[in-house]
């Protein structure tokens, strides 16, 4: 739409100037390509490939072998100019002609939203900004990518699982039987004291039924008094009282 409107406008401005008999002008300028873009293009696809355009090739011009152009019967006023080349990328340029004879020629980055972008020298000097990619790249080979992807990453850990746990089992074994014998000396030694302090009472108990001991105080035992079937005799201490029942 816009290179419309400026070829519109740029017919309205030849016709105008020519109604008036204005001079028409020229522009003037070079294009080169850096070594960065001239390697890898065909031997056909330099500069002898490159066409400058202006105001959607109302005016056209080829440059030379050295890379200069000139485009003469430009009317006063903005114009559009494109380098157009098959492979290699251009800022398009909007050049403003004087009106008055002898005056200066301004050049601009053109801003399709603003007009004006950053101020050009003139005479022009056009070089490319970057290349047309009509084929995607095929991506080289690269063993670190295959390692970064996950089904790889979660194969590559259960492997190292695999192989460790031997390894690891005989010690998780000995920790388990370690702490087996913690606990079965810490069981012991409870059980140790029970059977001393059972037997303390069970020694305190037959001195009192043989006469050589005292009962001690508060508790009660009952002592059957055997297969005989006899009564049963109970005797309980408190504070020196004793009872037969």
């Amino acid at each position: 739409m816009a290179r419309l409107f400026n070829a519109l406008a740029a017919l309205a401005a030849v016709a105008a100037g020519t109604a008036r008999g204005e001079e028409l002008g020229q522009i003037r300028g070079r294009i080169s390509i850096p070594q960065k873009f001239a390697q890898g293009l065909p031997a056909d696809q330099g500069l002898i490939a490159a066409k400058v355009i202006v105001d959607g090739g109302l005016h056209m011009a080829l440059p030379t072998s050295d890379g200069y152009f000139s485009i003469s019967g430009v009317p006063a006023g903005p114009h559009y100019l494109q380098v157009v080349h098959p492979m290699l990328v251009f800022d398009p340029v909007r050049v403003e002609a004087p009106e008055a004879a002898g005056g200066k020629t301004t050049a601009y980055i053109a801003d399709l939203e603003y007009g004006r972008g950053s101020k050009l020298k003139y005479p022009l000097g056009l070089a490319p900004v970057g290349a047309y990619k009509y084929f995607e790249e095929r991506q080289e080979f690269n063993l670190w990518s295959i390692v970064k992807n996950p089904p790889m990453l979660i194969g590559l850990f259960s492997c190292g699982v695999m192989f460790l746990m031997p390894k690891l089992q005989p010690m998780l074994e000995e920790e388990k039987r370690l702490r087996m014998e913690q606990e079965a000396m810490r069981e012991g030694g409870a059980g140790a004291v029970r059977d001393r302090q059972q037997a303390g009472r069970s020694e305190r108990l037959r001195g009192y039924q043989g006469g050589s001991a005292p009962a001690p105080r508060d508790e009660v035992r009952r002592v059957s008094s055997g297969a005989s079937g006899g009564p049963a005799v109970s005797r309980a201490y408190s504070g020196g009282c004793v009872g037969l029942g």
